[in-house]
């Protein structure tokens, strides 16, 4: 048992189940506090988190499946297969106890990971096969963890060789590789590190963890440690051993190639295929797979240069199964269909996260609110920042005059990262790491004089913490529990956190005093080293070389971006508005998992790149419900799904930010989707303009409307009066899905088909509305009752009003054109698809859209937005200003495949700063 961790003693103690009574959780409690180790331990902390422990639970994954290609193999032939002695016998066991995974968490992985190895074939058949699959998960929620269980049972079951694509620099491959010897070789590949610590075992290699498995690694933990000739044969490992080898390599044509040679080498003469290995099944894992599949080169010769040395790697195995892993939907949106690509022909998978992850909707919030709903859903823990202009420039150049002082809003930064060091160790947290992110510049230049700045006012911080420096404690004992200028102090976002339903996240968030934070400051402060992190400053985030608990404040720019896991992470300090689509992936870094310390992790942003990444994530989130729905869909396939994700309206945000250089155009369509305006100019001219053209609008509608409690509807509203509301409307000169004049084109497309011919308009009236407007139905004035849709605070500002979550629909109004009739066959098919427990509250969107609308009749929602009640009362508009005009549209699906083309360039370079660069050199820093 452990010495020093009592929760896995508890979990030892108690047996393989996912459940427990209250009453076996106090037994195996009590039963661990009677060692010496663990008397001083809290009694009730402990069983708080173990029950915390055993309710996490995570939702069943979907999979999309070319059946006439799929051959199921694994039950019939799992009883010749030891699983539970061998790799992911041992994997399973580590994760439990030496991970603390969850069981549930446990149980999913041990599912997917047999239905992925399922999916691809018998590594010890006799014939030549090929099958390529994609893996989608969130950022961060442990895409690695999931292949790592793959490749142990793949090896199990007889796969030779497996390949892992681990990024495009030698920070993120060394630590996929340190993943990789922990969790599966059971040894050190850095032999001088093993040497120097006495010990080669580490991870599963520990005896406790049964006796050891022979697997071979080509590549090490080292930063140099990728593949070479000379390293693999210096191994002097016989290729045709019947242990399996793995190799961690770079994402980068020269690797590539060298590692092709010598498997090339390692191949027999075929006269039908050429060189070809047939003793050895292949199973290549692509790591951010969608990075691979981005071409960025303007060298037509060079741009498959990746792709096209992974597909002759492939190509030299007679069995060979191919999966990419990634984080965005968005992932090989254009990758041909031909065999010859890396396209996820026989399947895609779509893996939820767990209840205890972090991500985008617990940050930003992505699920539409009911009227009047407070969010009981959002962490309050972004801090909007505007005090960076003169520190970094938005578009600075690399020998643009570089700062001298740091901004306020970054010194409070680096206070809340010792505060949040220090409130760890006063929870126990000791041993731990603690990370905090600057990334501001991609200029390597910058990033220097930036870390140099950062180190100087860090160590004013540290000396005079340790001096108990009466100004300098006071500041911090200000930013621990003092609310100012839109800052929320420690002590609110705990409070905040334990009064709202997100207290079930975390059982270790408490409200401290500062007296006991205090005392730890100056312990936390200590350990505490500033790193700048690039190509050419020769430092590391070496977590795994610092066994009781590295904390890092790390500047860096693309080097740190995506795919390198910044261990324990809870400040972050994001700018970097210029380059998209980096920073965005980049910003992924911060979601995870933050048990014992979620109410204390914090983001540092400017308002336009939070805005950016609401409308990327809203976009994947949407992709995930389709997913979802399609996965319902008997005869769905990879090449249907990919179809949606480029028709997707969110292409128009990725796209260019991806510099898909070879797309000129990308087609997008509305069919079956949910369109809303949820961003609004604050301009009176406007506002006038768009209440002026509703009023005209709903003044022309015929008398055979409808009227219900909170709206009038009419039915069979000619196209063409849509389309002259949406010529009337002026809004944000920008990227919205919801852009009246790309609606237009949408709309015009499909009336040529037939389709999208009769609308229904639903003008949306709260009762009992605070403020009103005055609107003529049929000749007579009739009252209609204004919402309220709160102002997002970190996405708007004096010109813009943003909404909170992105969305101005309330769910149930989605179908308040059906009749009884309509709306309880929608409940039933909702019910038919439902994979969670309970029955739906309302009717699936995506159901209803594609199995019930029919496709000649939408329904348009207008909304008239209260600004009295909507906008910061702190910056209002002026009184009487009229109501916002909102709209959201439910478009039925569509018989015929009518996107809508839109030129890259005339839609999206001119909004960016892009700047060309070539893959080699993807993501690294400029000098």
């Amino acid at each position: 048992m452990s010495k020093k961790d009592p929760i896995k003693n508890i979990r030892q103690l108690l047996s393989d189940s996912s459940s427990y009574t209250r009453e076996e959780i106090e037994d195996a409690v009590d039963e661990v506090l009677k060692m010496k180790y663990f008397i001083n331990e809290n009694r009730e902390m402990l069983i708080r988190r173990i029950e915390e422990l055993y309710t996490i639970r995570q939702d069943e994954f979907g999979t999309i499946l070319k059946e006439d290609e799929n051959d199921p193999w694994l039950n019939e032939k799992r009883a010749d297969i030891n699983f539970e002695n061998g790799f992911w016998g041992r994997y399973r066991e580590y994760l439990e106890i030496e991970k603390n995974y969850a069981p549930d968490v446990i149980n999913k992985l041990d599912r997917i990971t047999d239905s992925i190895l399922d999916n691809f074939f018998d590594p010890s058949l006799k014939a030549t096969i090929n099958k390529k699959g994609l893996v989608v998960g969130q950022v961060q929620s442990g895409k690695t963890a999931n292949y790592t269980g793959l490749i142990c049972k793949a090896a199990d079951a007889g796969f030779g060789l497996i390949i892992v694509l681990a990024g495009i620099h030698n920070n993120l491959r060394s630590q996929t590789q340190i993943r990789i010897d922990e969790s599966f070789l059971g040894f050190d590949t850095q032999h001088t590190r093993a040497f120097d610590q006495r010990s080669i075992q580490i991870g599963v290699g520990d005896p406790y963890f049964g006796a050891p498995i022979v697997a071979h690694s080509l590549t090490s933990s080292i930063e140099k440690g990728d593949f070479t000739q000379g390293a693999a044969n210096a191994l002097g490992l016989n290729f045709n051993t019947s242990e399996p080898i793995v190799a961690v390599i770079k994402k980068n044509p020269h690797v590539l190639r060298r590692i092709h040679q010598w498997l090339a080498a390692q191949a027999n003469e075929d006269s039908e295929f050429g060189r070809i290995i047939r003793n050895k099944s292949l199973l290549l894992i692509d790591d951010e797979a969608d990075n691979a599949s981005i071409n960025i080169s303007n060298d037509p010769e060079r741009q498959s240069s990746i792709n096209g040395w992974i597909t002759q790697i492939l190509n030299l195995f007679g069995k060979n199964a191919y999966v990419g892993y990634t984080a965005t939907p968005f992932a090989n949106i254009f990758i041909p269909l031909d065999d010859q690509n890396l396209f996820p022909r026989n399947f895609i998978k779509n893996i939820p996260a767990p209840s205890n992850y972090i991500g985008p909707e617990k940050v930003f919030g992505f699920s539409p609110l009911e009227e009047d709903e407070t969010s009981n859903t959002v962490l309050p823990i972004i801090n909007k920042i505007n005090d960076y202009r003169d520190f970094v420039p938005d578009r600075h150049k690399r020998d643009d005059q570089k700062p001298s002082s740091l901004p306020q809003s970054l010194k409070k930064a680096i206070r809340c990262f010792i505060i949040t060091c220090a409130i760890r160790r006063l929870r126990g947290q000791t041993e731990v790491h603690n990370s905090m992110l600057i990334h501001v510049s991609r200029f390597v230049l910058w990033q220097d004089h930036i870390s140099e700045l950062v180190s100087n006012q860090f160590i004013y911080y540290r000396r005079g913490i340790d001096q108990n420096d009466a100004a300098i404690l006071n500041e911090f004992k200000s930013t621990f529990d003092l609310d100012e200028n839109g800052y929320k102090s420690f002590v609110t976002v705990s409070q905040q956190i334990l009064d709202s339903e997100l207290k079930n996240l975390d059982s270790q968030i408490q409200i401290h005093q500062w007296s006991e934070v205090l005392q730890h400051l100056n312990a936390a402060a200590s350990r505490i080293v500033v790193k700048s992190i690039h190509g050419g400053s020769g430092e590391a985030l070496d977590y795994f070389d610092h066994k009781n608990g590295l904390s890092v404040i790390a500047i860096g720019g693309n080097k740190l971006s995506r795919g390198l896991t910044l261990e324990g992470l809870s400040v972050s300090y994001y700018l970097r508005a210029s380059r998209m689509y980096d920073t965005l992936m980049q910003m992924g870094r911060w979601f995870g998992y933050r048990g014992g310390y979620v109410d204390l992790c914090r983001l540092f942003t400017s308002r336009e790149l939070n805005e950016w990444f609401c409308h990327i994530t809203q976009a994947s989130e949407e992709l995930r419900e389709e997913f979802d729905y399609m996965t319902d869909v008997a005869g769905s396939t990879p090449e249907q799904y990919a179809l949606k994700v480029r028709t997707h309206p969110g292409v128009l945000q990725i796209s260019a930010t991806n510099k898909m250089r070879s797309a000129i155009t990308v087609q997008i369509s509305w069919a079956g989707r949910l369109v809303e305006s949820y961003e609004f100019k604050k301009d009176v001219s406007v506002i006038d303009n768009n209440f002026g053209n509703t009023q005209k609008f709903i003044a022309t509608l015929p008398s055979n409307f409808i009227a219900k409690p909170n709206a009038f509807v009419w039915y069979d509203i000619p196209a063409d009066q849509v389309i002259n509301f949406f010529e009337g409307i002026q809004s944000l000169e920008n990227l919205k899905k919801a852009e009246p004049r790309k609606l237009i084109q949408f709309i015009s497309a499909q009336i040529r088909n037939g389709e999208l011919t009769d609308w229904r308009i639903a003008l949306m009236s709260k009762p009992n509305a605070k403020n009103n407007s005055n609107f003529e139905v049929c000749g007579n004035k009739v009252s209609i009752g204004q919402w309220k849709r709160t102002e997002d605070d970190k996405n708007s500002n004096e010109q813009i009003y943003y909404l909170r979550k992105s969305h101005i629909i309330s769910p149930s109004d989605e179908f308040i054109d059906f009749t009884d009739e309509e709306y309880e066959r929608a409940m039933h098919l909702t019910n038919l698809h439902r994979k969670k427990p309970g029955q739906a509250m309302y009717p699936n969107g995506q159901v209803v859209r594609n199995e019930l609308r029919d496709p000649q009749k939408p329904l348009m929602i207008i909304y008239l937005l209260d600004p009295e009640e909507s906008i910061d009362p702190k910056k209002p508009l002026p009184k009487g200003t009229n109501p916002f005009v909102g709209y959201a549209i439910s478009f039925p699906k569509s018989n015929f495949n009518a996107p809508v083309s839109y030129a890259v360039n005339e839609e999206l370079l001119d909004k960016f700063d892009i700047v060309e660069e070539d893959f080699e050199d993807y993501g690294d820093d400029e000098n």
